[in-house]
């Protein structure tokens, strides 16, 4: 393909009428702004120019007449940025001596200006605390225009940092979390059940980022027994051991025996396998308390167990045999509609409150902890208006033996209707209490 070298002449020429009326239009700014040309670059060069004012600066052709509204062409809209922000720096100057007055910081002007280009006057300052810096009339104000509380960067840095720390002082008394290890802008915080987390205190994002629900670990322990309350609901016994996903299946058993996998964002039927008419469209009441221990099969560990069940909880407790959980120290049947469930969550809070770690979920804890679940459940009992538990229901010390010697497996099966008594005729009254 051949070029023919005389359109490329008439293209040179016409482009070259167009940069010469452009140029002529750029002269005309210049002359109307009262700046003068050092020397002219072209229409892309940088050139260097002189206002009025005396300023100097650089600018390119192009850039001043290539807008739709040449800026340059109004005088009464001056293109030379510190002219244009003369009356901005100075209000922003007699806010910075302002702002020093107040905090005593004293000011030396020097011959510097900023990087800015807007002309602001770079000072050496010196505060109270005889740290010594850089100030300029944009360190006054901060971005909403208001005076800023510290114009010392190293005094305004350790309030800052002040302010991060004692979020996290904060944090620690009301989580019962304590300090691993302390930095110069950090701490590593280790929560009430051992897991780390480090809070820095350097940014404003940061320091907004201590608070009590920092741990995702726990925060997770906290959706899963959220998720295994409204199971139980629904007569559904979780047996997954920690959360897995909202859109997951966590394995499950539900209270006619039938296993399968509960989803937490699909759960409002329960089982799949059940009738839908099946007892009435409702599900028993949890009506039976235990207390199991054994070594666990799952994470080899010795581990006591309090849970609730339905009927007689011979179905639960067997599955908690196969799982090594087969020595029974508690059974509570026949207690009132929501007792059982008022008792498990009093015990499961009293042992985080005391500081015992689940071995895994939310209701496996190690085998010392056994005499605590005992006399939690005592405590709550002993508590209740209008029960009251017999004296002679059985031997504390023969219930704890029941640990260390497991053979024979001493079993503690309690009947409410013979071991607790209504101090009141009111039956209906005192049913109504645990609802």
């Amino acid at each position: 393909m051949t070029v023919d070298r005389s359109e490329l002449r008439d293209v040179s020429t016409e482009a070259a009428v167009h940069i010469a009326a452009l140029m002529d239009l750029f002269r005309q700014a210049c002359r109307l702004q009262e700046w003068t040309l050092e020397e002219e670059r072209g229409l892309t060069g940088w050139t260097d120019v002189r206002c009025k004012a005396g300023h100097e600066f650089c600018l390119t052709a192009l850039s001043l007449v290539s807008s739709p509204r040449p800026f340059g062409l109004d005088p009464s809209e001056p293109l030379c940025k510190k002219c244009r922000n003369a009356e901005w720096v100075a209000e922003c100057l007699a806010a910075l001596k302002s702002v020093a007055k107040a905090q005593g910081v004293s000011l030396t002007a020097t011959d510097e200006r900023d990087e800015s280009g807007e002309g602001h006057v770079v000072f050496a300052a010196k505060c109270p605390k005889a740290h010594r810096f850089e100030a300029t009339g944009r360190d006054a104000t901060n971005w909403r225009g208001e005076p800023v509380d510290i114009l010392c960067p190293d005094c305004r840095e350790a309030a800052a940092f002040a302010e991060g720390f004692a979020k996290i002082e904060a944090v620690l008394r009301e989580t019962r979390s304590t300090v691993a290890k302390r930095y110069r802008n950090a701490a590593e915080i280790r929560c009430h059940r051992g897991h780390l987390h480090t809070f820095y205190v350097d940014s404003h994002q940061e320091r907004e980022a201590i608070r009590p629900d920092f741990c995702g670990a726990c925060d997770k322990i906290a959706k899963f027994q959220k998720f295994s309350e409204r199971a139980k609901d629904l007569g559904v016994t979780v047996l997954e051991s920690q959360w897995i996903a909202a859109s997951r299946a966590h394995r499950a058993v539900c209270f006619a025996g039938h296993e399968f996998g509960l989803i937490p964002n699909k759960m409002k039927r329960g089982c799949p396998e059940c009738p839908r008419g099946m007892y009435g469209g409702t599900v028993p009441p949890h009506d039976v308390y235990y207390i199991v221990s054994g070594l666990d099969a799952t994470t080899s560990r010795e581990t006591v167990k309090p849970g609730i069940s339905s009927g007689s909880g011979y179905n639960r407790l067997r599955q908690h045999a196969e799982d090594g959980l087969s020595v029974q120290h508690l059974r509570m049947s026949g207690l009132p509609v929501g007792m059982a469930r008022k008792l498990e969550k009093f015990v499961l809070d009293g042992l985080d409150k005391g500081g015992w770690l689940s071995t895994r979920g939310t209701e496996y804890f190690p085998a010392a902890a056994l005499p605590d679940i005992m006399d939690l459940a005592g405590e709550w009992f002993t508590d209740q208006s209008g029960l009251a538990v017999r004296p002679i229901v059985v031997d504390p010390s023969d219930v704890y033996d029941a640990v260390t010697t497991p053979q024979p497996p001493d079993v503690v099966d309690l009947d409410v209707d013979t071991a607790v008594v209504f101090d009141s005729d009111d039956v209906e009254a005192i049913a109504a209490l645990t609802r």
